[in-house]
């Protein structure tokens, strides 16, 4: 009988921009505890993962957890790991900022803890050949990847179903550590029975040739407390606990150790080189929902096929980058992160570093069963933190250039207090508009998008399912609902809701159609290119216009859009002013259509529907402004607000992404004729 030896990794993370209480509930249910009952058996090992933003919060509300892993590292019972201070995904970041988020946490635990790591907890385990030269050159000797992803390397799966010990890799000179992390053991702790999972080891002890051997279980602590009935199981049932007793009863032949402690028992297994890749589920969310729909489809088909074990070796999702194909938003959040390092690679200014670094935390660029990207006010911390950090580093001016990286010039606007970000190949839109003085991005809105876990909530609905959570699932198998009827509200945009995008409506059009997207388009405007006329870059004034065409009755008819961006510091305000002409020998009568977006996180009363006006006020009372929409003349408004239908770790929700206000015109033109109006967007 071999000894096995379980080496456990527990990481824990909250996004930057969480609301407090969210985090205390993890601390209290989760995090303390925890510790609190490893604490009580100082023979059995671990290693820990925090990231910088529960550092951050452990310091400055909880530092007796400080001390409590203080403590447990001075009698050697704990590693601490560790990663991007702020919990970058390293490999979608500059190199620089790879290397400096990493010393950045070297130096807190060194400080903190006086301990050296030699270990990295690689963020949602994306792993990338090209991290390996940044983490060696930040003094990590080892890092923990996924075993799906050492079996999309090769490794024989039926030979090995079970990958054992750790590995070494190269890149330009440097070698690392890489220690498989078991999909058995995630899944296994802590949903399965204690029996269950020291029966798994010892199998391994008794069929194992070799004197020493060991499998790693690296995952989120939140599964310990937070994730849904975990508590009640893992504590108050004692799960936990029980497991850790029989850790102690079986010592003669199942041993715990830190990552670095094992590495000093025995060499490598072998050299490995490992391709591109994430935790399974990660490459199954990253693809495009259509595909998305036919990979899940694949994977229940490949449960039931003889030889899965083979078959499954082969099967593989997306890559973890086309998260910025999927969402629009994610990339531009992205790209504009990209934007501000490089004007900051030569600031030493320390604050306004560690700033930045929270802007790259990873959890607003995706989305998988977790809210992520959904979640509105993790995508406003990002944006605080590059506006906080932008505005420190940019010049006033106008530049032209391929922003978003999609291969089209886009129009950058940077003054005193605003930062517009214009796309003229995409109707002539605007996707961004920062105040500057609020560090707030007015527009971070979220288009409501066909996402595949859809079908599993129409179906729950459609089939009046009961909510069976009394047995301990994981998080990727519960089915739960925050209010019934939620498939009803699924409604999926054909565009990006940008804003300034120009619409001809079909006569037929009923608010509620273009509530939900069902309307009829008659222009082809919205999201076709418009050419820049002009460029002033002295009083920030932008000009484009586009020659397109309106169908009424089966007759195309040439329309001419002029539309003039001025941006307005010492009044603060943007104005938009409109020029629509008839190109056609005919008459025609038009409805068009002006589409803001805007993202105010309280919602003025009697926002859903029709009104006559010529203003719209709304206010940001936690920031402390207001927005005034101010057209030229009384006309038809469309107000509503914007929501998705999501997935988080409490089931499925509906979510607050936006307002949308569209003043609508309706008028004849004669042919050569004009329609102007003016549009002002003033911040009181």
């Amino acid at each position: 009988m071999s000894k096995v030896y379980f080496l456990l990794g527990i990481h824990n993370h909250q996004p930057v921009g969480n609301f407090e209480n969210i985090i205390e509930e993890a601390y209290n249910k989760s995090y303390k505890p925890f510790l609190d009952v490893m604490y009580k058996f100082p023979n059995v090992k671990f290693s820990l993962h925090c990231s910088g933003v529960l550092w951050d919060y452990f310091v400055d509300r909880h530092p007796e957890y400080i001390e409590l892993v203080k403590e447990m590292v001075k009698r050697k019972q704990l590693e601490i790991i560790s990663g991007g201070y702020y919990e970058p995904i390293l490999c979608s970041i500059p190199q620089n900022d790879r290397l400096g988020q990493i010393k950045m946490m070297n130096e807190f635990i060194y400080n903190t803890f006086e301990l050296e790591p030699k270990g990295l907890w690689l963020t949602e385990r994306v792993w990338e050949q090209s991290v390996v030269k940044e983490i060696v050159d930040a003094g990590i000797k080892y890092t923990l990847v996924d075993d799906y992803t050492f079996y999309s390397a090769g490794i024989n799966r039926l030979e090995n179903s079970e990958l054992t010990d750790y590995y070494i890799t190269d890149e330009e000179g440097r070698t690392l550590y890489i220690f498989p992390i078991s999909q058995t053991l995630r899944y296994y702790i802590p949903f399965k029975t204690v029996e269950d999972v020291i029966n798994l080891f010892l199998k391994f002890s008794q069929g194992h040739p070799l004197e020493i051997t060991s499998l790693t279980m690296g995952d989120d602590g939140e599964k310990f407390g937070m994730w849904p009935k975990t508590y009640e199981h893992v504590y108050q049932k004692k799960w936990l606990e029980n497991f850790l007793k029989k850790i102690i009863e079986n010592k003669k032949w199942l041993k715990t150790a830190t990552f670095s402690e094992y590495i000093s028992l025995k060499p490598p297994k072998q050299r490995i080189y490992l391709p591109t890749s994430s935790y399974f589920e990660m490459g199954e969310w990253s693809l495009p929902t259509s595909t998305q729909e036919i990979f899940e489809q694949l994977i229940k088909m490949a449960d039931n096929i003889p030889y899965k074990e083979i078959v499954s070796q082969f099967i593989r999702g997306g890559y973890w980058k086309n998260f910025f194909t999927k969402y629009n938003e994610a990339n531009n959040m992205h790209k504009k992160m990209i934007y501000v390092s490089e004007k900051l690679q030569n600031n030493s200014d320390i604050n306004l570093k560690k700033t930045f670094y929270k802007s790259q935390c990873n959890c607003a660029y995706w989305h998988g069963v977790f809210g992520g990207l959904y979640l509105p006010h993790l995508r406003e911390a990002v944006y605080e933190n590059l506006i906080e950090v932008g505005k420190n580093v940019s010049k006033k001016g106008i530049q032209k250039f391929d922003f978003d990286k999609d291969g089209q010039e886009e129009v950058v606007v940077e003054t005193e207090n605003f930062d517009v970000f214009i796309k003229p190949s995409y109707g002539g839109s605007i996707f961004e508009i920062d105040l500057k003085k609020y560090n707030k991005n007015l527009l971070n809105v979220l288009t409501r998008r066909k996402e595949a876990y859809h079908n599993r909530l129409i179906e729950f609905e459609k089939n009046n399912s009961q909510l069976e959570i009394e047995k301990v699932k994981t998080i990727h198998d519960l089915v739960l609902v925050k209010e019934q009827g939620l498939s009803k509200k699924l409604y999926y945009d054909w565009y990006n809701r940008n804003s300034f995008l120009d619409h001809f409506l079909h006569p037929d059009t009923k608010f509620e159609d273009f509530y939900k997207c069902q309307f009829g388009e008659q222009g082809n405007f919205t999201i076709e290119a418009y050419k820049i006329e002009n460029i002033d870059k002295k009083n920030f004034i932008i000009t484009l216009s586009r020659e397109g065409n309106v169908w009424l009755d089966s007759k195309k008819y040439d329309i001419y859009i002029r539309k003039e961006f001025k941006i307005d510091d010492k009044n603060s305000l943007l104005k938009c002013n409109y020029e629509i002409k008839n190109l056609s020998k005919e008459e025609v009568n038009l409805w068009f259509l002006i589409e803001l977006n805007l993202m105010l996180f309280k919602i003025p009363k009697d926002f859903f529907g029709e009104k006559l006006t010529d203003k719209i006020n709304i206010s940001e009372d936690y920031k402390g402004f207001k927005v005034d929409i101010v057209l030229s003349n009384k006309t038809k408004v469309w107000c509503f607000p914007i929501e998705t239908i999501s997935l988080s770790e409490a089931g499925f929700e509906r979510t607050y992404q936006g307002l949308c206000i569209a003043p609508n015109f309706n008028f004849f033109l004669k042919p050569q004729e004009i329609y102007s109006f003016e549009l002002i967007m003033k911040v009181l």
